[in-house]
């Protein structure tokens, strides 16, 4: 990637300073210098943060999962929609959308049905029914909310419930990751399956220590 932005900008500069008079020639250069040094910190920067983040979740304890309640990999594959739909709401919820949080609120309500309609009946036992009440009632009250503290208050519930679902579940070649931020109270984690550090409580406030360093994995889960 770093190659291809690179090459394409060294391209555009050829061809920006070809067409220049050459009095003008010496001004333009310097413009391209410095955007180029601009653009390769940049990069830097991101490649770097990438790097960092890479090793703070590949570091990150597993834990097991599932056991004697794994639920069979065709169970499993259903279950990935409702954790990638909670992913949905999370990614919602830190960009500070209101209205999107209770979009893939009734969203995910669709797919709770949706899953108990091709999932294995054998395997939907009294455990499974009674996770499945539980977060349909969160769903429901944060998918009428339109204040974001009272959805992120909701959001909380709904990630204690989707730990539960991955402990004791689980889900189908996933590795799932517990964070936490230093500068919340208690009880503010989140899960996720990808290595950004966004976070759902704080979304674009990072005052107060509420940035990406903040952001600590508690923990992991990987399923085959």
């Amino acid at each position: 990637m770093f190659r291809i932005v690179m090459f394409s900008f060294s391209l555009f500069s050829a061809v920006l300073f070809s067409s220049c008079s050459r009095e003008d020639r010496h001004e333009v250069k310097q413009t391209i210098d410095s955007a180029s040094q601009k653009l390769g910190h940049e990069l830097d920067t991101i490649i770097n943060t990438r790097l960092s983040n890479d090793s703070l979740f590949n570091n990150a304890p597993v834990e097991p999962g599932g056991g004697s309640t794994l639920r069979s990999k065709e169970f499993r594959s259903a279950l990935n929609d409702i954790f990638d739909k909670y992913e949905d709401i999370k990614d919602e919820l830190a960009d500070d959308d209101t209205s999107g949080t209770r979009e893939n609120a009734e969203e995910f309500s669709k797919v709770l049905k949706n899953t108990v309609t091709y999932a294995p009946a054998a395997e939907m036992d009294k455990e499974w029914k009674l996770w499945l009440s539980t977060s349909e009632k969160i769903i429901a009250e944060m998918s009428k909310s339109s204040v974001l503290s009272e959805q992120r208050k909701k959001f909380s519930e709904l990630t204690s419930s989707m730990e539960v679902l991955v402990r004791k579940f689980g889900l189908d070649k996933r590795t799932i990751y517990k964070l936490d931020c230093s500068a919340l109270p208690a009880k503010t984690f989140w899960l996720t399956d990808s290595k950004e550090l966004d976070n759902p409580y704080t979304g674009k406030d990072k005052s107060n220590g509420k940035d990406e360093n903040c952001v600590r994995v508690i923990s992991s889960w990987k399923f085959e």
